[in-house]
Protein backbone atom coordinates (compact mmCIF):
# COMPACT_ATOMS: atom_id res chain seq x y z
CA UNK A 1 0.00 0.00 0.00
CA UNK A 2 2.85 2.28 1.00
CA UNK A 3 4.46 1.68 -2.47
CA UNK A 4 0.96 2.16 -4.48
CA UNK A 5 0.75 5.36 -2.30
CA UNK A 6 4.62 6.69 -3.60
CA UNK A 7 4.05 5.76 -7.32
CA UNK A 8 0.83 7.74 -7.52
CA UNK A 9 2.36 10.90 -5.90
CA UNK A 10 5.23 10.65 -8.15
CA UNK A 11 3.10 9.52 -11.28
CA UNK A 12 0.86 12.44 -10.32
CA UNK A 13 3.45 14.97 -9.60
CA UNK A 14 5.74 14.28 -12.81
CA UNK A 15 8.42 12.77 -10.79
CA UNK A 16 8.33 9.63 -12.17
CA UNK A 17 9.51 10.45 -15.53
CA UNK A 18 7.90 10.48 -19.23
CA UNK A 19 4.17 11.07 -18.00
CA UNK A 20 1.35 8.71 -19.48
CA UNK A 21 3.47 6.80 -21.91
CA UNK A 22 5.41 5.88 -18.64
CA UNK A 23 2.88 4.94 -16.26
CA UNK A 24 0.71 2.90 -19.05
CA UNK A 25 3.89 1.00 -20.06
CA UNK A 26 4.41 0.03 -16.44
CA UNK A 27 0.65 -0.88 -15.65
CA UNK A 28 0.73 -2.90 -19.24
CA UNK A 29 4.13 -5.05 -17.43
CA UNK A 30 2.12 -5.02 -14.00
CA UNK A 31 -1.19 -6.76 -16.57
CA UNK A 32 1.15 -9.36 -17.85
CA UNK A 33 2.14 -9.98 -14.36
CA UNK A 34 -1.22 -12.00 -13.89
CA UNK A 35 -0.69 -14.05 -16.37
CA UNK A 36 1.95 -15.60 -13.91
CA UNK A 37 -0.22 -15.39 -11.06
CA UNK A 38 -3.10 -17.16 -12.79
CA UNK A 39 -0.37 -19.85 -13.66
CA UNK A 40 -0.56 -20.48 -9.93
CA UNK A 41 -2.57 -22.94 -7.45
CA UNK A 42 -5.14 -22.65 -5.37
CA UNK A 43 -3.09 -23.01 -2.46
CA UNK A 44 0.07 -21.02 -4.02
CA UNK A 45 -2.26 -18.28 -4.27
CA UNK A 46 -3.87 -19.09 -0.75
CA UNK A 47 0.26 -18.99 0.58
CA UNK A 48 0.70 -15.45 -0.65
CA UNK A 49 -2.64 -14.00 0.59
CA UNK A 50 -4.78 -14.20 -2.76
CA UNK A 51 -7.68 -16.00 -3.91
CA UNK A 52 -8.12 -16.74 -8.02
CA UNK A 53 -11.08 -14.29 -8.22
CA UNK A 54 -8.68 -12.03 -6.58
CA UNK A 55 -6.30 -12.30 -9.61
CA UNK A 56 -9.69 -12.43 -11.91
CA UNK A 57 -10.66 -9.22 -10.43
CA UNK A 58 -6.98 -7.36 -11.29
CA UNK A 59 -6.87 -9.03 -14.52
CA UNK A 60 -10.22 -7.31 -15.90
CA UNK A 61 -8.69 -4.31 -14.37
CA UNK A 62 -7.75 -1.67 -17.45
CA UNK A 63 -4.84 -0.42 -18.50
CA UNK A 64 -5.18 2.88 -16.81
CA UNK A 65 -4.96 1.20 -13.49
CA UNK A 66 -1.25 -0.86 -12.72
CA UNK A 67 -3.00 -4.64 -11.66
CA UNK A 68 -0.16 -5.35 -9.07
CA UNK A 69 -0.37 -2.57 -6.95
CA UNK A 70 -4.43 -2.34 -7.45
CA UNK A 71 -4.20 -6.48 -5.93
CA UNK A 72 -1.92 -5.44 -3.11
CA UNK A 73 -4.33 -2.64 -1.71
CA UNK A 74 -7.42 -5.03 -2.33
CA UNK A 75 -5.27 -7.68 -0.02
CA UNK A 76 -4.84 -5.04 2.14
CA UNK A 77 -7.85 -3.97 2.68
CA UNK A 78 -9.64 -7.50 2.99
CA UNK A 79 -7.42 -8.62 5.16
CA UNK A 80 -8.73 -5.82 7.58
CA UNK A 81 -12.12 -6.46 6.18
CA UNK A 82 -13.14 -3.71 4.38
CA UNK A 83 -13.89 -4.91 1.03
CA UNK A 84 -17.50 -6.62 0.32
CA UNK A 85 -18.11 -9.32 -2.10
CA UNK A 86 -14.54 -10.35 -2.59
Amino acid sequence: MRDYAIYNAQSHSGLAGGGLLTRLWENWKAHRAMVQLVGFSDHMLRDVGLTRADVVWAEALPLSVNAVMALEERGTLLRRGKVNGA
